[in-house]
Order: C-alpha cells, then structure tokens, then sequence
C-alpha cells in the first residue's frame, strides 16, 4: 500500500496539478514490530524496507499508533501531523463468530480442531480468516486466500464423501510461498528456501498471478494492460469525489 501511494504521488500525479506538488507528499509507514513485513524471513523483510525507502517512504519500524485525530497522529513516540491515514493493519473477525458458543482469540477467529470444526460440533467448519488452525508451527494460519482455498477443498471432500468424524484426516496446510509486491519492479518472494527480491520477484509475482486467471484471452489481455501501465507509469482510474474548489 505505501509503495503504492508512493509511485502515485510522486509518478503518476506528478504533473496533474498547478497550485499542489504531490511530489513534496511525506508517506510513512507505521510498523510496531522490528521490521516490515513481520511474517516473511529477516533478510526479505530488510529488502522490503529498502525498496520502499527508495521510493521516497519513510519507513517507522518498532513504533506503535496510540491515537488518531482529524488532525494529526500520535505515536509511541511522536507526533505527525495529517488528516490522511490508511489503516492497513487487520481488523477484528466478524462478530456473527461470537454466536458459535465456541474459545476464540484475541482478534476474534474461532479455535477450531484438526478437521476444522469447533469444539462438540463435528458438523460446523470455520475456515478462512475466521478461523484460528495451529498446524503444529505454534502461530496460526494467515488469513489469506490460498490457506482458506485449501481449506474449503479438503472440507468439500469431507461432505461429499460423507467422512465421519473419527474418518478425518488432520487438514495439512501446503505452502506454495509467499510474495509481495512493493511497486513497479519491486517486490519480495518465498518459495520453501528460495527467497528473491527486487525485479526477479516482481517478475515472479506478475507469471503467477497471470498464470491463474481463467482464460488465454484474460491472460493476453492482462499482459498487455500492465505493459501499457509498465511503460507509461500511469493508472488505469482516477477519482474526484467532491467538487474541485474545495480541494484548494
């Protein structure tokens, strides 16, 4: 996200304005742990934060939010003053989980057993970001999609083969990596104890992301949009949501 509104500021608007100079736009990104990206290993997290320093972020790491006004925000140990904030820093799971009668944890998910169900209640799976699943690691799954993917593949077997519960297999987890992107030929990538950064990431990123849309001509036609945007550095959409005249 700060990679983004980076290149945003600083490449795609940079000429769109008479009287402002997005240039001149401070960006920071507020990490309460060590480093960014806290779930990739240290030497990706540290390439992660170079690249964005590179684009002009300024990266705040081992700093906490305590408080945010129309004005300004309040840190652990500062203040900066901004009426611009992006929260980007998860959210509690949905309350309709407090309904289960079932343990949770702190952000809400429910602790759910090896085949995915609550606690006395073989017929009810949770999965997704709803679901706090320890595999055996001591943390518990990310809430990303090809966790919950998988997860919605094995209990799809278990009702259409009408698995009783005592027949379950513990649902395994199967890490395909991880990547992130950071902006335009910036991003970091994991593959079992392949790690890569910088334009072969981004690169990877991109093959895959092509790689599973549905369709040679989605896949064409994908290709040929972010070559467009590659080349020229602009965005596809833009947005005024308020008169001109109050922005000045």
């Amino acid at each position: 996200m700060a990679g983004a509104i980076a290149e945003i500021a600083h490449k795609t608007m940079a000429k769109n304005f008479r009287k402002i100079d997005p240039k001149k736009s401070q960006i920071y990104l507020v990490e309460a742990e060590h480093h960014v990206l806290p779930s990739y290993p240290t030497d990706l997290s540290l390439k992660a934060q170079e690249q964005l320093e590179s684009m002009g972020v300024k990266v705040l790491t081992h700093t906490k939010v305590i408080d945010i006004s129309p004005t300004h925000v309040t840190l652990s140990n500062g203040v900066i003053p901004t009426q611009n904030v992006i929260w980007a820093a998860g959210n509690q799971a949905s309350p309709l989980l407090q309904t289960l009668g079932t343990a949770l944890d702190r952000q809400g998910r429910a602790i759910v057993g090896p085949d995915l169900t609550i606690p006395d209640h073989p017929e009810i799976f949770v999965i997704g970001d709803a679901a706090h699943y320890d595999n055996g690691s001591g943390k518990p799954l990310p809430g990303l999609a090809p966790v919950a993917i998988q997860q919605a593949t094995y209990i799809a077997k278990i009702i259409t083969n009408k698995t009783t519960p005592s027949e379950r297999k513990p649902f395994q987890y199967r890490d395909k990596g991880s990547m992130a992107t950071i902006g335009k030929a910036k991003a970091v990538a994991m593959m079992g104890k392949w790690h890569f950064s910088g334009l072969l990431a981004w690169m990877i990123w991109c093959f895959i992301h092509v790689l599973y849309l549905i369709g040679f001509r989605n896949r064409i036609l994908v290709m040929l949009e972010w070559s467009f945007w590659y080349i020229t550095e602009q965005r596809s959409s833009r947005l005024i949501y308020e008169p001109i005249h109050k922005l000045f």
